[in-house]
């Protein structure tokens, strides 16, 4: 096959369909936390119409082709740009840019009566250029990770290569130019449409693969009822704390929680209301704790408080804090009160691991609890 603008549209075409149909397959193994991705399985696929109609020149009339391509090429380039805004969680502007199309298509049609392709080049460039560079400053601004710079950079490069055309037209275009003129620079126009397509469709593929993983390493490392860490999690933060403060020299203390008097909780009002003791438990330390503090569910109705950087003096009165916000907190109706015992343990010298620490803030938090419940030792 002849590699002319019509060859490579048709092979984007086939392309751009098959992209399509990949993504709008692996959606339904996505969990439905993940959005964006019916937008984006569409969009490659609407742009695969868009080169099909394209193709169709000499065989439909001009109009048609022109008009329809455009509008098509239009809605996919939009739809990707959609799909990136429900990924990230940002409001879906389908108005604004549909009225930006609308009125682009509407020049267009003008000057499909009074042909001047010059023109309608320059305005179709400007308009998608406007399109791509908005796609690109949402990916910049929310995204990471080498997928988020693969779009970002993909679409970067389309933005110059339309504004590259949109410019070139006057200096390599008549007014009866067709879409299909074997010139080099309509034909590394086409082509690098064709590979932006591409690479946008495996790029939005490795960010919602990305996305997922995230989702999967937090579930690993949370505990799924209360949200705080995983035990396995808080005793890894707790040693590289450890690892830390003996490299830094850095006071590091930890606290050792127990809810009072759990298992009548459980035996008079049963497991689920235990759960949600438990759950309102942690939504009312967290609210004393530092950014940088840890708290992670040690196990069953006993949590684990890292506090970095903090000498026994402040760990004594954050532990106080949280005791008196436990005490304080009123809890949802049908939800009975609790209050904590609190173990309070400081990194000392002569320590070698974490579980040294572990080890002095159960004792103190036997003392607690054998001293009355409702206090800190």
């Amino acid at each position: 096959m002849q590699l002319d603008p019509r060859s490579i549209t048709v092979m984007t075409a086939l392309m751009a369909a098959v992209m399509g149909a990949v993504l709008l397959g692996v959606r339904r193994n996505y969990p439905s936390t993940i959005q964006g991705l019916l937008p984006w399985s569409l969009a490659p696929m609407t742009c695969a119409l868009a080169a099909g109609v394209y193709a169709m020149q000499g065989a439909l009339p001009d109009f048609v082709v022109a008009q329809t391509g455009n509008a098509l090429l239009l809605t996919g380039c939009g739809l990707f740009y959609f799909g990136s805004q429900r990924f990230f969680g940002r409001p879906v502007t389908w108005r604004l840019w549909g009225g930006i199309a609308l009125l682009s298509l509407a020049v267009l049609t003008w000057f499909l009566i009074r042909p001047d392709y010059r023109v309608r080049m320059v305005v179709f460039t400007a308009t998608m250029t406007a399109c791509v560079l908005a796609h690109a400053w949402l990916v910049r601004r929310d995204g990471r990770g080498f997928a988020a710079r693969l779009i970002a950079g993909t679409l970067a490069l389309q933005a110059a290569v339309l504004v590259g055309r949109g410019l070139a037209s006057f200096w390599v275009d008549g007014a009866q130019s067709s879409r299909f003129a074997m010139t080099t620079v309509q034909t590394a126009y086409i082509a690098s449409y064709c590979f932006s397509v591409l690479l946008l469709s495996v790029g939005v593929l490795l960010m919602a693969s990305e996305r997922v993983r995230e989702e999967f390493e937090l579930l690993a490392t949370r505990d799924a009822l209360t949200g705080a860490l995983t035990r396995r999690a808080v005793l890894q933060a707790g040693g590289e704390e450890f690892d830390r403060w003996r490299r830094y020299g850095q006071p590091l203390s930890l606290l050792l929680l127990d809810i009072d008097h759990f298992k009548l909780v459980n035996d008079r009002h049963g497991h689920q209301t235990g759960d949600r003791v438990l759950a309102e438990a942690v939504a009312a330390i967290r609210g004393q704790l530092r950014a940088t503090d840890r708290l992670g569910r040690y196990g069953g109705e006993e949590f684990v408080i890292l506090l970095p950087s903090t000498d026994a003096e402040a760990a004594r009165a954050s532990a106080e804090r949280v005791r008196e916000a436990l005490a304080a907190h009123v809890p949802a109706p049908d939800v009975p009160p609790c209050t904590a015992s609190i173990g309070v343990a400081v990194a000392q010298l002569g320590d070698v691991s974490i579980d040294q620490l572990l080890a002095r803030a159960d004792a103190a938090l036997y003392r607690a609890k054998a001293n009355g419940r409702d206090r800190v030792e």
